[in-house]
């Protein structure tokens, strides 16, 4: 782990990195894969970190090529942002926010949902730097919102959220609570420990294929694996926007998961092997191959 204080460019990350991997006396041509977040101060195409190392590499084995990857799950968390639903997240984090940022307002919230024996005994908070959080608070908001509704109606709030009252809105809501808790699941799936790239790559592929089959479906008006949305008349006059929306989803997956591809070949090698195993393989053998957890 090495600090950095003040400019973190590209030729100052590097001038920490080559540091410490000279200090370790670890050759450059040995350096098969390097794992970001890609941010421009890593990934720029000329003055970059990743730009820097393939050079130095080059120096050292001419035929040795770097292979850089972006962080799984940096990668399927930024999907998201192709739904464009924003117009929903919005008015959802300023509802929960609005009953839960007041003391005696959170208070008289839990107990009213305690006098009408609802499913929940309160909301969740949804913070912008947990990324399982949001599809949790939407799933816990839909199931409450008949008694949001209420309590804000007690409160004479109402006219702060006209949201709720309109039905198309709460269409494209039910929408975002169906996809959002589909990324969830695909987002548990790929956390843990001892988890080899290869099988979180299995997941995204999985998850690309099932974003295809979606769209279809929702164009031919089934809502099998909508069931939020199925519960809603308004759903068969969006099913192409949805679908469409689905579409740039699974495009976006294509796209970002493309660097991916480059390691393909190593699949057969990875796929039956536990994390124990693969460290008693490489002990005992002398390929520069390293497989890379993100």
């Amino acid at each position: 782990m090495e600090s950095l204080k003040g400019q973190t460019r590209g030729e100052d990350l590097f001038e920490r990195v080559s540091a410490a991997i000279e200090n370790m006396k670890l050759p450059w041509s040995k350096l098969v894969n390097v794992t970001t977040d890609g941010s421009p101060n890593l990934t720029g195409k000329n003055f970059g970190l990743l730009r820097r190392i393939q050079n130095k590499v080059k120096d050292e084995n001419p035929d040795q090529d770097v292979i850089f990857l972006h962080c799984i799950l940096h990668q399927e968390s930024l999907c998201k942002s192709v739904l464009q639903l924003i117009h929903v997240v919005n008015p959802v984090v300023k509802l929960v926010n609005f009953i839960r940022a007041r003391g005696l307002q959170h208070r008289q919230f839990i107990a009213f949902l305690e006098e009408t024996d609802a499913d929940h005994q309160d909301l969740l908070y949804h913070s912008r730097v947990r990324w399982l959080s949001l599809g949790k608070v939407f799933q816990r908001v839909w199931e409450l919102k008949e008694e949001i509704g209420v309590f804000l109606e007690r409160q004479g709030k109402t006219d702060e959220f006209p949201e709720l009252s309109n039905k198309s809105w709460m269409c494209d809501f039910a929408f975002a609570t169906d996809v959002f808790s589909h990324l969830n699941e695909l987002n548990v799936k790929l956390q843990g420990k001892e988890q080899l790239v290869h099988d979180m790559h299995t997941n995204v592929k999985a998850f690309k294929s099932k974003l295809a089959l979606f769209s279809r479906q929702i164009l031919n008006k089934s809502f099998t694996h909508f069931p939020t949305l199925a519960t809603l008349k308004e759903a068969g006059a969006k099913v192409k926007k949805y679908s469409e929306s689905l579409d740039a989803l699974h495009g976006e997956f294509c796209r970002r998961f493309l660097d991916f591809d480059k390691i393909d070949n190593h699949w057969p090698f990875l796929c039956h092997k536990t994390p124990k195993q693969l460290q008693r393989s490489f002990s005992s053998n002398s390929s520069t191959f390293s497989p890379t957890l993100p």
